[in-house]
Order: C-alpha cells, then structure tokens, then sequence
C-alpha cells in the first residue's frame, strides 16, 4: 500500500489511497505516539477517523485507505476532521459522482 498507493496530507489527517477489486472501500488507522504520548488523546484521534468513515464511506469509491493521524487532530472537532477529510477525497478523486 505504500509502495504502490498514492498520498494527500491535510492539517488533521493525511491518507493513502489504493483502488481495490471490491465494490466497497476499506479503511486502516494509525495514530503515532509522535501525535500524543497520551493513550487517551490517540485513541479519541483513533475514534474520530473511524466514525467519519464509517459516516461517509457510501459516498467513496471502492479503495484500500489508511488513515493517517496529525498532530493537527488534537483537541479537534468531528466536523473539523470530516471537512478536512472530504477536501482531500474530493482532490484523489475518490468520492463517487453525486447525482
């Protein structure tokens, strides 16, 4: 995935991107101890990226994605994340055409 997949970096998350061969995207998250040394703040930074996938994973193409946690993650909102997150899937090209 990353040798082979593409990458976008936002201010809370970056994010690598493969197409895959299913009819659904998949998802993997990674939180460093570089983003908190506190088990506490990466697992609510862990807790964000999961729910705004899960929240907007019908409207993504099939693709394989890791999640990538900034620094930026911190004390941020849901909607901070999910914005950050849709401007980038809307410059890989990997949210489906809305009709």
């Amino acid at each position: 995935m990353f040798d082979h997949g593409k990458s976008l970096g936002g201010s809370t998350v970056a994010f690598y991107f493969l197409p895959n061969d299913l009819n659904f995207p998949r998802a993997g998250f990674i939180v460093s101890k570089k983003v908190s040394k506190k088990a506490v703040e990466r697992n609510r930074a862990k807790r964000l990226m999961r729910e705004v996938f899960r929240l907007n994973k019908h409207r993504l193409k099939p693709y394989d994605l890791i999640f990538i946690a900034r620094k930026g993650i911190l004390g941020k909102k849901y909607r901070d994340v999910e914005e950050d997150f849709l401007r980038l899937a809307r410059k890989a090209g990997i949210l489906k055409e809305s009709s």
